[in-house]
């Protein structure tokens, strides 16, 4: 005997797996971290069909907010001069998760979420007109948040022909005989990452600057930015947002508007070539940094400059697919260093990639790869595994890291050699004077220096004279032996000559372990050279030495945090070093004494 049947009313009463009014729910919460990543999804699809021009259009009017007049946004529009779709095309493109390019690898789409899904992300209404034979013969059709919610929409509404309103063309800088257009309208104030117009299309304008670069670079493609504010319109070019600094005619301010800030770093890229789904890929990795002209000549900190806080902006490893920038990914850099602005990479892959590199459907990371950053083999490794049986065992078991790892290591290989030449670049100078013009510790030293040798401490360094010769030498020891510019030796000998100082502190490579060493320069001049290759020079020396003007109240707190670590741990390093050397206790124990008067006499106050 069958099972018996259920009636047709208790099959309509059965609950459904994923409720409409739910499922759109969740999908305006997929997570896109702004407004300006949203537009990019429409200006994915505008390139995905071949447009040379896309105009991103921003309409505000003036509305009474909590009694009090306010300008909000009242629609947003992307107008592009692509191919356009077809009815049947169009309903799909409207669909949650379908799509024409899901299988696509060549091409900047291909998830089929980037339409319905960024729209209701931020607003609760979204109009499409698309045409394939001049812009009076467009298909209209739309979404509405409200009719999905309310059930009375379940179905994309069958496209119909609905000529193109007449502002949309008077926005457009291109309506050809294809094209097309998205509206945005009924916004969630909350869901809008900025209130106005204007601040809207300044920060899109940056970030689709970044994103579509190599685009805007090659004049594949213009992006114009349109406000208009109670009926007065406003446009802008978008320009090309560099964060390696390698390109011309970009957005960055002067004197670096027109000519590239950054050079190449080694003399060609990497190529990584991976086996991934039966095909072969590639992966590029480029590096820059700052060129010498970064550097003001005048000694102030080239951080404060404009270029400089441009250049802050955009600290971070960018990863391109396709042509077109994911994500500026910054936990490859050191957070609380500020020189970490002055160099970039840039790694490009192709979509075959997606799952290798972990692209989500709405392309603003790739989460493997960016995990990548924090890779440990050795936290990984089995027992007695090395390097290459774990790369071997994570690849067998179809771990996507397995194809990550060289280039991770390339990458932070060149970073260290790249981090050291930009610390170069800036050797000596001190942020917003010159060495010369104002006493500092250095002058304090040289006091207590002369104050001992009129004590009757006096050395033979005491008695000679620092003059022309004796300055030169100085300034090639400083290029030659501590790789300093010639620009920043000059003006540490200038101070030496002029301020009349008999010890300065430097850095450079040392070899061996020893946190620092003493150098005796011609003319009684007193080098204290601080080892840039031992741990305590990082976690002290550079932590208290980096610039402040831009840093925060929690960064400041974490160096001086770091810091005073640091200086306890050297001192817990020599007491371990006074209990294992047991036969010379009794002579550590002294020296500890006799360097502690010395320090007495240098740190104590002076009379004035």
């Amino acid at each position: 005997m069958s099972p018996r049947q259920p009636t047709n009313d208790i099959r309509e009463n059965e609950p459904e797996i994923i409720p409409p009014h739910l499922a759109v729910k969740a999908m305006r919460d997929s997570g896109y971290k702004n407004t300006a990543y949203a537009l990019a999804e429409l200006i994915d699809n505008s390139v995905q069909a071949g447009a040379t021009s896309v105009d991103v259009v921003c309409v505000e009017k003036t509305q009474i907010v909590q009694e009090r007049h306010r300008r909000r946004i009242e629609q947003i529009a992307v107008i592009d001069n692509g191919s356009g779709m077809s009815a049947d095309v169009l309903r799909v493109a409207l669909q949650f998760g379908n799509g024409m390019h899901l299988n696509d690898r060549d091409g900047i789409g291909r998830f089929g979420m980037g339409l319905p899904n960024s729209s209701i992300s931020q607003c609760r209404r979204v109009d499409v007109w698309t045409w394939q034979n001049g812009a009076d013969n467009a298909l209209h059709s739309y979404l509405d948040v409200d009719e999905i919610e309310q059930a009375t929409l379940n179905k994309v509404p069958r496209p119909r022909h609905k000529a193109l309103p007449k502002l949309m063309r008077e926005y457009a800088s291109d309506i050809g005989d294809t094209g097309t257009v998205v509206v945005w309208s009924r916004f969630d104030e909350h869901r809008l990452t900025w209130r106005g117009a204007k601040a809207t299309l300044q920060n899109t304008g940056a970030l689709i600057g970044r994103m579509y670069r190599h685009f805007l670079n090659s004049g594949k493609l213009g992006i114009r930015l349109v406000t208009d504010s109670e009926g007065v319109q406003t446009a802008t070019e978008a320009r090309p947002n560099d964060p390696l600094y390698l390109m011309k005619k970009t957005c960055t301010p002067p004197p670096f508007e027109s000519s590239p800030m950054f050079q190449k770093w080694g003399e060609r890229d990497y190529h990584h070539h991976i086996q991934w789904d039966g095909k072969k890929h590639r992966v590029d990795v480029r590096m820059s940094w700052a060129r010498p002209e970064t550097v003001p000549e005048d000694g102030t900190d080239r951080g404060g400059k404009d270029y400089g806080k441009h250049a802050a902006k955009n600290v971070g490893v960018s990863i391109v697919r396709a042509g077109r920038e994911l994500d500026l990914d910054a936990g490859w850099a050191n957070k609380y260093d500020p020189r970490e602005r002055w160099w970039g990479v840039e790694v490009t892959f192709p979509p075959g990639l997606d799952e290798v590199f972990g692209v989500p459907n709405n392309k603003q990371a790739a989460s493997v790869f960016s995990a990548m950053a924090q890779f440990d083999w050795t936290l990984e490794a089995e027992d007695g595994e090395t390097y290459t049986e774990v790369k071997a065992r994570l690849r067998d078991s179809g771990d996507p890291r397995a194809e990550l790892i060289e280039i991770a290591d390339y990458i932070r290989d060149q970073l260290a050699l790249v981090r050291k030449e930009i610390q170069n670049q800036t050797k000596g100078s001190r942020p917003g004077r010159s060495r010369h013009e104002t006493p500092g510790v250095e002058d304090r030293a040289t006091d207590r220096f002369r104050k001992r040798a009129e004590e009757g401490y006096k050395t033979p360094e005491d008695d000679q004279k620092f003059g022309k010769e004796e300055k030169k030498q100085l300034v090639r020891d400083l290029v030659d032996r501590k790789n300093y510019s010639e620009r920043s030796a000059r003006e540490i000998a200038d101070g030496v000559e002029k301020r009349g100082k008999r010890v300065i502190f430097v850095e450079a490579e040392l070899d061996g372990f020893a946190f620092f060493k003493v150098d005796q320069q011609p003319g009684g001049l007193t080098e204290i050279v601080f080892n840039t290759e031992h741990p305590a020079y990082e976690q002290l020396v550079k932590v208290l030495d980096a610039n402040v003007d831009e840093a925060t109240d929690s960064d400041l707190v974490h160096r001086i945090q770091n810091a005073s670590d640091t200086f306890r741990m050297l001192f817990a390093a020599w007491a371990r070093y006074e209990m294992e050397d047991v036969p010379n206790r009794g002579r550590l124990n002294t020296m500890r004494q006799e360097w502690g008067k010395m320090a007495q006499v240098f740190l104590q106050q002076s009379d004035e």
